[in-house]
């Protein structure tokens, strides 16, 4: 009798805690026998299903399944008694399950056997999946979105494109006549023109070269725009002494004091990086042109907890206030009769930087130089 009732008590421990742990779980759990009679259910079914629990206890499982899966229900769950084993029902399929309102909800089920002294009984996890086939809806619907959207900017690539040869090719050889006609007309009637008609024809060359200087602006800005994107390891100091050497060959009246630190490696396409650096280079070049002494560093600096590359000279520099029209295409800070420009290099640089995951920024003040910061993924330098 002593073993019987510690038995009993063991016994009685063991369902406490097993109803414990269903009450526990997070889904709805019902467990059924053989013939799929509900034997237990647990408070997050009875939440799920809105009954109250002794009107499903006792009752066949189907009354929780719409009428048009009962049959269908019935014939799995025979065939799932004769060879129970753990599986996922409902994913990928139109499983539903049935409130006691009758309104139907999406569900996927897990079923384990379970082998017990009465006989074998069928543990069922029940999970409303309701948020997650919306959220799989919404998903679709914004891939959808974006294949359309994608398809679009596509046309509007081909079109740029198109507009990019128009503009290389019907614009410039109309410019070049304005510019030669002009010149043919200057030399042969330099005799019978006066100074202000020969004004006249000087200004109509440098309106031509202006307008051709645009065009080159806006398609390499249109190139950007399109280009694809390679990233690599690139010596920055190699493409900046270069760009240096170059600038010294076309001026080789000015004296400008250029220093590039040495072996800095960042990571970043070569042709976006020498656009971005020539363009830098060649603004310190030129806002540096009435100073007596003029200073170029390129160097790398700490930054904002990151590395960077800085470019500062000694130049003009800017006000401040202005610092977000700087990157904006046709915004210029400085008069074109002082600095000739177009508005477009430093558009360019932005864009391209966006393309390299990184970014560019400005800090300057009138009269005392400017400082640009480069800002890419890895900045390294190398003895």
């Amino acid at each position: 009798m002593v073993q019987r009732s510690q038995a009993e008590a063991e016994l009685q421990a063991s369902e406490a805690k097993f109803r414990a742990m269903i009450e526990a779980a997070p889904d709805a759990i019902i467990i059924t026998d053989d013939a799929g009679t509900i034997v237990l259910i647990n408070d997050q079914a009875i939440k799920l299903f809105e009954y109250a629990k002794h009107e499903l206890l006792g009752e066949k499982v189907e009354t929780l399944l719409p009428a048009t899966l009962r049959n269908k229900h019935q014939k799995h769950r025979q065939l799932y008694a004769e060879a129970p084993k753990a599986r996922l029902m409902g994913v990928g399929l139109d499983l539903k399950a049935l409130r006691k309102d009758k309104s139907e909800f999406p569900v996927e089920i897990s079923l384990s056997p379970i082998q017990t002294d009465s006989g074998k009984l069928t543990f069922c996890a029940i999970r409303d999946v309701t948020e997650r086939r919306e959220l799989t809806r919404k998903i679709e619907k914004l891939n959808q979105g974006l294949a359309s959207r994608n398809n679009d900017l596509q046309l509007v690539n081909k079109e740029l494109e198109a507009f990019s040869y128009s503009v290389s090719h019907d614009l410039r050889a109309p410019l070049r006549a304005i510019d030669g006609f002009s010149n043919i007309l200057l030399s042969s009637l330099s005799e019978k023109l006066d100074e202000q008609e020969a004004n006249y024809f000087n200004r109509i060359r440098a309106a031509a070269n202006k307008m051709s200087t645009l065009i080159d602006d806006l398609l390499m800005l249109a190139r950007v725009t399109q280009a694809d994107v390679s990233l690599t390891e690139v010596n920055l100091s190699e493409v900046a002494e270069k760009v240096v050497q170059n600038l010294r060959e076309a001026e080789p009246e000015r004296n400008v004091q250029v220093y590039v630190q040495k072996n800095l490696w960042v990571d970043a396409d070569p042709v976006l990086l020498q656009v971005t650096i020539e363009n830098l280079i060649s603004n310190a070049w030129k806002f540096t042109a009435k100073v007596g002494e003029a200073h170029i560093n390129i160097e790398r600096e700490t930054r904002d907890g990151g590395e960077v590359v800085a470019i500062r000279d000694n130049g003009a520099g800017f006000d401040m206030g202005y610092a977000d029209k700087l990157f904006t295409p046709f915004q210029r800070l400085h008069s074109a009769s002082d600095f000739p420009g177009t508005g477009i290099g430093l558009a360019t640089i932005a864009r391209i930087m966006a393309k390299l995951n990184g970014r560019v920024w400005a800090e300057a003040e009138p009269g005392k130089g400017a400082s640009f910061y480069l800002k890419f993924n890895s900045v390294r330098n190398t003895l």
